[in-house]
């Protein structure tokens, strides 16, 4: 067991127990745009912490083809979501 392993382990955890909560909580805003602003925020969050758990599967041997998956497929998600957060509040934002 190597450090990318438990540092992406780590990682995951804490990126998906915040995001779960802050996806419900969103839900719950009655102000549309807030709503979807935390909503595209917790799910960035989600999508990040599923890039760093895809990523510590990857570092075994059997699931060693996770590792190109995640970076082709799963950080870029995130950065569309973060890049999609950052259009909707520049036009609907503060």
């Amino acid at each position: 067991m190597d450090y990318s392993f438990l540092l992406n382990t780590f990682d995951a955890a804490v990126v998906l127990g915040i995001s779960l909560p802050a996806v419900f909580m969103a839900s719950k805003i009655s102000r549309a745009p807030l709503r979807n602003l935390s909503l595209l925020l917790s799910s960035f969050l989600f999508v990040h912490g599923l890039y760093h758990l895809v990523e510590a599967l990857a570092t075994f041997d059997a699931l060693s083809s996770l590792g190109p998956l995640s970076d082709a497929v799963v950080e870029p998600a995130g950065w569309g979501l973060l890049f999609v957060f950052m259009l909707y509040y520049s036009r609907r934002g503060g």
